[in-house]
C-alpha cells in the first residue's frame, strides 16, 4: 500500500473523496434522522428512498454509457459541482428560514445521483489510471478513506444537528464538495478510450447498454454472481430506512445510538480495508465472500434478538466489516475480467439491477415496519443474504477460472 499511496496522483483521488464523503455522510445522517423525528414515521423517509431508487433505476443505464464515452475525470468533477451548487443554495436557504420537506427530499435525491455517478466513474478511471497489479490495495485505501469518512461523520453529525442545525451540515457538506473539485481537478489524468469513445458516438446509449448486456449474459455464472455478491451492499442500503426507525421506535434510543452505529460501521469496515488482503491470503477469495456474506445473516439475527442499544453498535461494526470485504473482493475481481471499455456500463448495470432489488425491498420495508416494527425488516435482509451466499458459492468459480486466465495471458505477453 506504500507504493500506492506514494503515487501523487493517488493522494489527490483519496483525500478530494475523503473531504466529500465526510460532508455527504454528515448530511446523509441528517435527512435521516430529521424526517424520522419530524414526523414520528418512517413514511416520508421509505417514500423518499423509494422515489430516488426508482429515478436511478431508470437512469443509471444511462449514466454507464456516459462513463465509457467521456473522460471519467470530468465525470466525478461535474458530480462535485452539482453538490456544491444544490447544498450550497440550500444551506443558504437554512439561514433565513425553516426547510420544507421537498427540499429534503431533493438534497437526498441528489446524493443518490451523485453517488450512482461516483462509484462506477471512480472504479473506470482507477481501472484505466493504475497497473493492475496495484488494484486491490487502490480499492483496499479507498475503502478505508470512505470509511473514515463516515467515522467522521458519524462523530460529528450528532454535534453538528444538536447545536447548530441541518443548515450548517449541508452548507459544511457543500464546501466539501468544492474543496473536492479544486483537489481532483490537479490530478493528472489522460482518457486512453477516446478513441473507442469516438467510434461509438453514433451508436445510441440503447444500443451501447445492450453491448454490455450481451457480455454479462455471455460470461458464464456472472449475472448470479453479480446479483448474489450485491446483496451485502443492498442490505445495507436497505437498512438506512430500517435504522433511525429501529432506534427511535424499537430501541427508543436518541441520536448518539444512531450516530455511533455508523462510525462503528465504518470503524468495521476500515478494519476490512486494511486486512482483507490478509483474509484472502489465508481463505481464498471465494471462501472470504461466501463466509462474509454468512457472517452478515448471522450477526443480523443476533442483533434482532439483542434489542439492545450496545448490540446494535456492536453489530454494525460486524456489518461494515462483512460489507467492505466483499466489495472489496468483488471489485478487484471485475477489474481484472471487465475489459476497460465495458467497465463503466457493467458497473452501471449492476447498480441498476441493485438500485430494483432495493426498490422492491423499501416499497416493502415502507408498508410494514409501521406494523412489524423495524426487527421483521432486518430478518427478511438476513435470509436473503442466506441465498446470496448460496448464489456466490455456486458461480464464483467461473470468473475466478476467468481471472486465472487472463493473469497467465497477461504474463505470457
Amino acid at each position: 500500500m506504500r507504493e500506492v499511496f506514494a503515487h501523487v496522483q493517488f493522494r489527490k483521488l483519496f483525500f478530494s473523496n475523503l473531504f466529500s464523503g465526510f460532508g455527504q455522510g454528515m448530511t446523509m445522517i441528517g435527512i435521516a434522522w430529521y424526517l424520522v423525528e419530524t414526523t414520528g414515521s418512517a413514511q416520508l423517509l421509505g417514500s423518499t428512498m423509494f422515489s430516488s431508487a426508482v429515478l436511478m433505476f431508470f437512469i443509471g443505464p444511462y449514466i454507464g454509457t456516459l462513463i465509457d464515452r467521456f473522460s471519467r475525470k470530468k465525470m466525478l468533477l461535474v458530480e462535485n459541482l452539482i453538490g456544491f451548487g444544490v447544498l450550497g443554495i440550500l444551506a443558504a436557504w437554512g439561514f433565513f428560514g425553516e426547510y420544507y420537506e421537498w427540499m429534503l427530499i431533493t438534497i437526498y435525491l441528489v446524493t443518490t445521483f451523485m453517488y450512482q455517478i461516483h462509484y462506477p466513474a471512480q472504479s473506470a478511471l482507477v481501472q484505466e489510471t493504475f497497473e493492475p497489479r496495484h488494484y486491490s490495495d487502490i480499492n483496499s485505501l479507498l475503502e478505508i478513506e470512505g470509511q473514515t469518512a463516515s467515522v467522521l461523520a458519524g462523530a460529528f453529525s450528532g454535534i453538528l444537528l444538536g447545536h447548530y442545525g441541518l443548515h450548517i451540515v449541508i452548507l459544511f457538506n457543500a464546501l466539501t464538495y468544492l474543496f473536492a473539485f479544486c483537489l481532483l481537478s490537479t490530478m493528472k489524468y489522460t482518457f486512453t478510450l477516446e478513441g473507442e469513445a469516438k467510434l461509438s458516438q453514433g451508436v445510441s446509449w440503447v444500443s451501447q447498454f445492450g453491448q454490455s448486456w450481451r457480455y454479462i449474459k455471455e460470461k458464464k455464472g456472472f449475472l448470479v454472481f453479480g446479483i448474489c455478491a450485491l446483496m451485502p451492499f443492498i442490505a445495507v442500503m436497505a437498512s438506512n430506512l430500517l435504522k433511525p426507525v429501529y432506534v427511535s421506535q424499537t430501541l427508543k434510543a436518541d441520536v448518539s445510538v444512531y450516530s455511533f452505529g455508523e462510525m462503528a460501521y465504518a470503524l468495521g469496515a476500515v478494519a476490512a480495508g486494511i486486512l482483507v488482503s490478509v483474509v484472502v491470503r489465508k481463505m481464498g477469495q471465494l471462501a472470504a465472500m461466501v463466509g462474509n456474506t454468512l457472517l452478515f445473516a448471522v450477526v443480523i439475527v443476533a442483533m434482532v434478538a439483542l434489542p439492545y442499544g450496545w448490540a446494535l453498535i456492536a453489530a454494525y461494526t460486524f456489518y461494515g466489516w462483512s460489507n467492505a470485504s466483499v466489495r472489496l473482493i468483488r471489485q478487484s475481481l471485475y477489474m481484472t475480467v471487465v475489459p476497460k471499455q465495458f467497465m463503466g456500463r457493467v458497473m452501471s448495470f449492476f447498480n441498476s439491477l441493485g438500485m430494483m432489488m432495493r426498490l422492491v425491498l423499501i416499497g416493502v420495508f415502507t408498508v410494514m415496519i409501521d406494523y412489524t416494527g423495524a426487527g421483521a425488516g432486518y430478518l427478511v435482509l438476513a435470509g436473503l443474504l442466506l441465498l446470496a451466499a448460496i448464489g456466490v458459492a455456486a458461480t464464483m468459480r467461473f470468473l475466478l477460472a476467468d481471472a486465472k486466465e487472463q493473469a497467465v495471458a497477461t504474463h505470457e505477453g
